[in-house]
């Protein structure tokens, strides 16, 4: 319980310093949008970026909750990287379960991601059940070797579902506030991975 209270009384408060990586990652997200704010919004838990740099040098994967973020996201940066890009919201055992499940597709492509073996790079910019159906099953199993990027934009449920992941244990990046969604989220992958390329001189 004091751990969790721990855990929480950090996160609420602001961060309390912007390492010089994470303020590359904010610039190049800044640049690409235009959008200051949105850079400003952006807050990193503390092993974000280490789980971020396991992905990116280990071969891992980007999740992405949409086809449409799949497609932007910028595919010659993840090939310097060795990382594989995939979505499997129109899978079709994703399709087939959600119907036998009665529940969305975006939950069950989350468990279908879950179960999926290395390291992970979840991207949500449009879909916020992902989001709850990943915070329940971290209560109930844990998670692993994975970090959220959170960042679908809405009003006040979905502000409070990216504060929830932003308080817990869950490694993440988190767009705090009701800026966000699929462009924005986009936007800090490509971010991500222009700053790792930009570390190993790729």
């Amino acid at each position: 319980m004091q751990r969790k209270s721990a855990l929480k009384a950090r996160h609420n408060t602001a961060m309390p310093y912007v390492t010089s990586e994470m303020a590359a990652i904010m610039e190049h997200v800044k640049a690409e949008t235009g959008d200051e704010a949105l850079a400003q919004g952006l807050h990193f838990s503390p092993t974000a970026l280490t789980l971020v740099r396991r992905v990116m040098m280990t071969g891992g994967t980007i999740v992405c909750d949409t086809e449409l973020a799949l497609s932007d996201i910028d595919k010659q940066s993840a090939h310097k990287l060795g990382v594989s890009t995939v979505c499997y919201i129109d899978d079709p055992q994703v399709l087939a379960l959600a119907e036998q499940r009665r529940t969305t597709r975006a939950e069950v492509a989350l468990d279908f991601a879950l179960s999926k073996p290395g390291a992970k790079l979840l991207v949500v910019g449009s879909a916020p059940t992902a989001l709850d159906r990943l915070l329940r099953r971290h209560q109930a199993d844990g998670v692993g070797d994975l970090v959220a990027l959170a960042a679908p934009t809405g009003f006040a449920s979905v502000v409070q579902l990216k504060e929830r992941i932003w308080e817990s244990d869950i490694p993440s990046i988190v767009v705090r506030g009701k800026r966000g969604g699929t462009s924005a989220a986009v936007s800090i992958v490509n971010a991500l991975m222009a700053e790792f390329i930009r570390q190993l001189n790729l």
